[in-house]
This record gives structure tokens, sequence and C-alpha cells, in this order.
């Protein structure tokens, strides 16, 4: 056990000093957290007949610096109800080199805004079971679209190895992801999320995740916008961890702070 938790503080590790590491103003182009709230009642998990609550702390971190962007997320989900108490962790960590910006070309064309080459690590552990959790390793390219209202829309083609629990072999994973900004009656809104769609390895179904949110900017009530956000996210999965019919469709609500 207590080699797991060292193991595990080794990848937080690695993930922190990667994405965290401190760079001149100049090389630093943009930089976002958070950290979100969310509550849901009914899951579903494997071999358990009862729906399931959970609540779930998730930070994110996302910057761009002079030749791409990274991106980084950790869920802290505990269990409520529903089956035995227990806390899991899991968190994924991506690096997105630019192609435009590395080779320093304007490569916008029509609806295409840049294109890039990614790499990314999938990590999950469950605190109260001494065995190895989750292990996910990706990489392909990505491609930055242009589309009207956007703030962004940007889709991965990713190759996936599974190495953990058991070396299960390769897949492949489209992510589209993306945010869109609006207005009603004065009141400031965003739709944003991302969807994965991933195909079956030698074990595991074909799966497709989704988790939009709609999130209203309650701080911008008062004059302090672009902090405090309530809202909802739709998690929406099908075959749900490659386990075929095993489905999730949870309305979840939503609290974040920006920062």
């Amino acid at each position: 056990m207590l080699d797991r938790y060292r193991l595990n503080r080794f990848y937080l590790g690695i993930i922190t000093a990667t994405l965290a590491q401190p760079c001149p103003a100049d090389f630093m182009q943009r930089s976002n957290s958070e950290i979100q709230y969310l509550h849901g009642g009914n899951y579903q998990e494997p071999f358990n007949a009862n729906d399931v609550s959970q609540s779930i702390i998730t930070v994110t971190h996302a910057h761009g610096w002079a030749y791409g962007r990274n991106f980084f997320f950790m869920d802290t989900m505990f269990t409520e109800s529903g089956q035995t108490a227990q806390t899991n962790l899991y968190g994924e960590a991506y690096s997105t080199f630019s192609l435009g910006k590395v080779i320093g070309l304007d490569l916008s064309y029509g609806i295409f805004k840049d294109f890039g080459v990614t790499a990314g690590v999938n990590l999950g552990e469950n605190m109260n079971s001494s065995r190895s959790g989750f292990r996910a390793w990706l990489y392909g390219v990505t491609v930055d679209f242009d589309l009207p209202g956007f703030d962004y829309f940007n889709v991965d083609f990713l190759r996936q190895r599974v190495t953990e629990t058991a070396d299960i072999g390769t897949s492949w994973q489209i992510t589209p992801v993306w945010k869109l900004r609006f207005e009603i009656a004065g009141t400031k809104w965003s739709f944003e999320g991302f969807a994965d769609f991933i195909g079956h390895n030698h074990t595991a179904a074909r799966q497709a995740l989704a988790q939009p949110q709609l999130r209203l900017d309650l701080g911008n009530l008062w004059g302090d916008s672009d902090h405090l956000y309530i809202g909802i996210e739709y998690q929406y999965w099908h075959n749900k961890y490659g386990i075929k019919g095993l489905q999730d469709s949870v309305p979840q609500a939503l609290v974040l702070w920006k920062f």
C-alpha cells in the first residue's frame, strides 16, 4: 500500500512539474485555473444494481505558451450512497505543440486555425484498494478550428494504449473540445465541454463519453465577472469503462470558481 501511495505522488509530481513550471511573462501567453464541485445521484457501477450518489471535486489548469498549450485536470470522487464508501482519483494531462507556432507561420485556412502534435497520460486510482489503478498513454494530432462564436473548438485524433490494470493494447480516441459564450437578457453564459469517442481493444468495448456544461456567470450579477459560476453538467457514458451495456446518464449540479 505504501509503495502505491509513493507511486501516486511520483505521477502527480511529474504532472505538476511539467505543467506548472514558472515561465517569463512573454513566454507564458495565457493561464486559466478552476475548482469545480459536482454532484449527481444516479451513476452506474459494475456489478451494482443500485444508483450511486457521488460528489466530485475537480481541479483544472490550462495555459498557453510560446510553442503550444498544456492542460491538466484531477477529479476526486467521493461515494455517498449506493455502494461501499470510497474515494477515487482520476486525472489527465496533455501537452500540444502548435505547428504554426513552432515553424513561425500562420497556417489558418478557411475553418482551420492551426494543427498540432499532442501527447498525454490518463491515471486513475481507487484509494481504498491496494490494486494498481488505470493507466493509459496517448499520442496523435490536434486540429484547431475557427468557428463563428466559439472561443475554441479543437479535435484530438489520438492513439491510446492502456497498460494497467492490464496491458490490453491500443485503440483510437477522437476528442472534440469546445467553448461557446453567449448572453441572455444581460446575463453571461457559456456552453463548454468535451466528448471522447474511444475504439475497442482486446477486452474493452467501444465507448462514448460526453460531459457538456452550461454555466451562468453568477458573479457578473454583482459586478465580479468571470470568477463564480453555477450551472449543470450532463454526463453521458456509453459502455462505461469499456463494459458493454453499462451506461451513465447523469445530470450533475455544478458550482465553479475560476482564478
